[in-house]
């Protein structure tokens, strides 16, 4: 006979005292947590009526409190610049958001496009089907800055950034162009505001081959620039960008070394992206500034 598995709550009536006094401690529980996935924390949170408990104010709790204690602890300068700062956001969702962006980086929606190999979905190629071929991160860039590279191969391909939000099965070409944002639903912003306007760079890539950017405020045609010490670049080689959201910029790097800014004026939430027509694949991970 089957038994049905249901959530229990925690019964903390029982702990004894002097486990209480550090369970329920925010400083000791914040060190205990910093160990902890932060759905497991969320977990703990719903399941432990004591981790509920309200302070003087209504959106604080001892969990809560802990999260805030563990962020500071365990992030450094520049991941702490990275975080969200909206209103309705928490120490839990900034926990969540620093354990995220600490992850591997991986490409979360395809569109024409597969993995390289199922169980890594850091690399792709062209599904062999079609024009282009899209692949997106779902991983969400706020605030701060943000460093990737890219092993890229000789064939035609655009990288760079985009809206966050959840391609349809019938979005098709590039990002930059209306068969496939006409077919994308963007995420609402934080509040529930569109951050879609006829002034705002939706879209921003680089042209791997001829080196222009490729911008789009998905109203008006793309537009194709250059701009200072933009390379064509051939081959195989380590292409880096930096998405600077304090200063809007969007920057190049070639095996570690800066060409320079491709665009300005970048504001809102991005997530990285990559378009390729055919060819071979292309991988995307996490990296450090290079120095100037």
């Amino acid at each position: 006979m089957g038994h049905s598995m249901t959530k229990q709550k925690v019964d903390d009536s029982t702990i004894p005292p002097y486990k209480e006094e550090v369970l329920f401690n925010s400083d000791t529980l914040s060190k205990i947590i910093s160990y902890i996935p932060s759905i497991d924390v969320l977990s703990l949170a719903l399941t432990c009526k004591r981790f509920g408990v309200l302070f003087d104010t209504v959106d604080d709790s001892i969990i809560k409190e802990s999260a805030r204690i563990a962020v500071q602890d365990i992030a450094t300068e520049e991941e702490l610049a990275t975080l969200p700062y909206y209103d309705g956001e928490n120490a839990l969702a900034n926990y969540h958001y620093l354990q995220f962006m600490r992850g591997p980086l991986m490409f979360d929606q395809l569109v024409n496009a597969k993995y390289l190999n199922e169980e890594d979905k850091t690399c792709v190629l062209h599904s062999g089907v079609g024009g282009w071929a899209t692949a997106i991160s779902n991983n969400i860039l706020r605030a701060g800055k943000h460093y990737v590279t890219f092993e890229t191969y000789n064939m035609s391909v655009q990288i760079g950034v985009m809206r966050p939000g959840k391609a349809n099965q019938i979005a098709n070409g590039l990002p930059t162009s209306p068969e496939f944002y006409q077919n994308f639903s963007q995420r609402l912003g934080q509040g529930g505001e569109h951050v879609v306007d006829n002034n705002s760079i939706q879209c921003c890539t680089l042209d791997k081959i001829r080196g222009y950017c490729v911008s789009s405020n998905w109203y008006d045609d793309p537009i194709f620039e250059s701009w200072e010490r933009m390379e064509q670049t051939f081959g195989n080689f380590n292409l880096g960008m930096l998405l600077d959201l304090d200063e809007g910029t969007l920057s190049v790097y070639i095996n570690r070394r800066k060409l320079g800014v491709m665009k300005s004026g970048l504001a809102g939430p991005y997530c990285w992206m990559v378009s390729l027509y055919k060819g071979k694949h292309v991988t995307i991970k996490r990296g450090t500034i290079p120095p100037s």
